[in-house]
This record gives C-alpha cells, structure tokens and sequence, in this order.
C-alpha cells in the first residue's frame, strides 16, 4: 500500500468504544441549532422596541445565528479530529450556555448580534461534532439509522420552538426566552458530561496544525466518492431552503392565506418531514440508506415538477390553497428521506476524517441554504411560478446527478463476515 493510499483510506478503528454515546445527548447536542433559532421568531418585534434599534438588526440577530451555525460546523469538526471529541463538545456546550446568558442581558442590539453569532458557531460544533461520534461508534446502516433518530427530533424543532417560545411570551420577554435558553444549556452540559465519552482514541486522531487541517479537508472535497453526496444534498437543500424562505410571502400573497393558517401548513409539513425521518430510521437496515435517499429524491422531485405545473397551468390562483399545500407537503416529506440518507453515506464515504466530513456535507449544505433563502424574494412572489420553477430545478439538478453519478462500493471498510460489529458499505449504499 502506497503513502497516498494510506492517507486515501486512513486508519481503521482498532476497537469500538468502551462506552457507547446516549442518543438523548447526542440529540440535545444536535438539535439545539434549530431549537435556539426558531424559539424567539415571534419576540422579534418587542426585542427591537426593548432595545431602541432597527427590525433589520432584530432580524439581524436571527441571521448572525445561522451563519454562526455554518462556521462553527466548518471550524470546530476538523479540530475534533485532532483534539478528540469530547473536549470540544463539552467546551462548545459550555460556550453556548455562557452566551445564553449574554443574550438574556443584553444591552443593546450591536451586542446581541455578536452574542447570537459566536452562540451560533457553538451550536454548529455540537452538530459536526455529534455527527463524526455517530461515525466513531457505528458504521453502515447501524450508523444510518441513529442519523434517522437525530433527524427526526431536529425537524420537530421549527414545531416545538416557536410553540414553547409562545408559552415562554406569554409569561415573560423575549429577555426570558433567553433565559430558558440557559437552562437548555445547562441540561445540554449535564447530558454531554455525563452521556457522551470520547469516541475517537487517541491512536486514531490526525495531525493538529492549520495545514494539515487544509489538507485533510482538500483530500474530501478531491473525493468524488465523499464529494457526490455533498453535492447532492447542498442542491436538495437549495430546494427546501428556497421552500423556507419563499413559502410564507408566496402563499400569504398569492392565496391569501393568513399567519395563523400559514403556521398551521409549516407546522404540519415539518411534522410530515419528522415523520419520514422516523420511516427511515425504521427501514434502512433493511432497504439501504442509498435506496432510500433515491426514493426521497424522486417523491421531493416530482412534487416540485407538480407544483410548477399547477403554477404555469394556474397563474390566477384560482385553485384552492390545498393543492399546493399537499405538494409542498411530499417535497418537505421527501427531504425526511434524503437528509439522514446523504448524511449518513456522506459519513461513511469520509469516514477516516470524520470531523472534517461532518463539517463538510453539514457546513456546505447550510451556507448553500442561507444563500437561496432570499431567491423567492429577489424573483418574485406575487405568484408561484418564481419559487415552484426555482425548487423544481435544484431538485431536477439533484435526480440528474444521482441518476449518472450511480453509487459505488467502498473498499476497505469491511463487511459482516469480517467484523460483527461493521457492516458493508454495499449495505448501505444498496440499490
């Protein structure tokens, strides 16, 4: 075996962990990103009056978060190949409980920004950094279906928050969603010192420097067998995110639908969508984490074409509201499948630099949704036709690739017969 080979393939794990990590940690360690953005949403008005500044900076605040979440996956999950796991989870933990509070006593509308972004880069940690432990301790569709599990929990979370955020409203300020953001902290620290020991030994890290961070970044981003499922997923989020960002202006505009009845639509389909990560979660083993990615993309797909269709067939949105709902509906429904799919076959395919794939297929994706959230409003939503056409083609992008890139198997990550404990890469990339 050559030296590149070496550096191709990287170690192989000597031994599963003597304790194997608490899914509930693990979910509060990768849930709080959308947890913490989506609480506050409607405190948004009375925190730009409390503190005396502009909507744009309140909005500010959300949007500092988000990009927070990006870099601190992109960031902090290669540093965890090098230092360990367990130091930056319970460090980026402690972080984001420090600077609830900061949040919570904040003077003004320049320090809550800052607060919120470097809150956001401690979130995205605890994202990367949760994923490469699920890649530490299981492989194949073992490790697909605890993706599923932290899935179908994290879609629940543009549910729940604003939900408890309302509750936490009616009884306080936006000071004391904050406050309870504290306390979610706080419990976050207790799971992660408790639930979560280091799952990658000190035998299996990398090399600590900048450059050799690049580097180990460099080789993914040259694998095309890593780097296919990144792609995939960033055109199926641009989708989903231009669904996000464009669904509230086009469908109150459009079809005069009101904010309540416009939550309700949200709610239900994030519902839909945690539901489907469920499906997965309960099937992959047995279909394959690939199958079902492809299942997703085609149900996601077609929705998409069908909504463009109604919006060229009906400009004058004199269909019922129903129609577009129930499509928009299979797309969100649809990206339950692909999401813990292509996470995990991209943590799979990146395996010998866990970290830094986490980083990767998760930072990548969430830059690219940030990007296309305003498309809807650049292009128009005074009808469907800008937001359906935009969706329908990130989407068609993703089939066409999955369609003439295939999949492959991955050499030198064992099979049943060879380890108990690690199942084939053919499993979880079956067809």
């Amino acid at each position: 075996m050559t030296s590149q080979q070496r550096t191709r393939t990287g170690p192989e794990p000597s031994s599963r962990p003597g304790r194997i990590p608490s899914m509930v940690a693990l979910v509060l360690l990768t849930g709080v990103g959308p947890f913490a953005t989506d609480t506050y949403v409607a405190a948004l008005p009375e925190l730009r009056g409390s503190l005396h500044t502009s909507a744009t900076v309140a909005q500010l605040t959300m949007t500092a978060f988000i990009i927070g979440v990006a870099a601190g996956q992109l960031l902090l999950g290669p540093v965890s190949d090098a230092r360990g796991r367990r130091v930056v989870v319970i460090a980026t933990s402690v972080a984001f409980t420090l600077l609830s509070v900061v949040c919570a006593v904040a003077p003004s509308g320049g320090v809550l920004v800052a607060a919120r972004l470097a809150q956001g880069i401690a979130a995205g940690s605890g994202v990367a950094v949760g994923r490469a432990m699920v890649t530490d301790t299981w492989r194949g569709p073992q490790a697909a279906a605890r993706f599923g599990t932290i899935a179908s929990v994290t879609f629940l979370g543009p549910v729940v928050a604003p939900a408890v955020g309302g509750l936490i409203l009616h009884q306080g300020t936006w000071r004391t969603v904050f406050a309870a953001l504290t306390l979610f902290g706080v419990a976050m620290v207790v799971a992660v010192l408790l639930g979560l020991p280091e799952t990658l030994p000190p035998e299996r890290r990398q090399s600590a420097g900048a450059a050799d961070t690049v580097a180990r970044m460099g080789d993914l981003l040259r694998d095309w067998s890593f780097l296919k499922h990144v792609v995939v997923q960033c055109l199926a989020t641009a989708g989903f995110f231009t669904y996000i960002g464009g669904s509230s202006f086009v469908l109150q505009t459009v079809y005069a639908v009101t904010p309540g009845t416009y939550a309700v639509i949200f709610a239900t389909n994030a519902a839909g969508m945690a539901g489907a990560s469920l499906l997965f979660r309960a099937s992959v083993v047995r279909v394959g984490a690939a199958r079902l990615r492809g299942v997703g993309v085609v149900v996601s797909t077609s929705a998409a074409v069908g909504l463009l269709a109604v919006a060229l067939a009906d400009p004058a949105a004199r269909l019922p509201v129903a129609l577009p709902w129930a499509l928009l509906a299979l797309v969100v429904a649809g990206m339950g499948l692909v999401l813990p799919a292509t996470t995990a076959l991209a943590q799979e395919a990146g395996r010998r630099a866990a970290g830094a794939a986490a980083a990767l297929q998760g930072g990548l994706s969430f830059l690219v949704g940030a990007l296309v959230t305003p498309l809807t409003g650049v292009l128009g939503y005074r009808t469907l036709l800008p937001m359906a056409l935009s969706m329908a083609v990130f989407f068609l992008l993703a089939t066409v690739l999955l369609r003439f890139t295939g999949t492959s198997q991955r050499p030198g990550l064992g099979s049943p017969q060879q380890r108990s404990d690690a199942p084939s890469w053919s499993a979880v990339e079956r067809e």
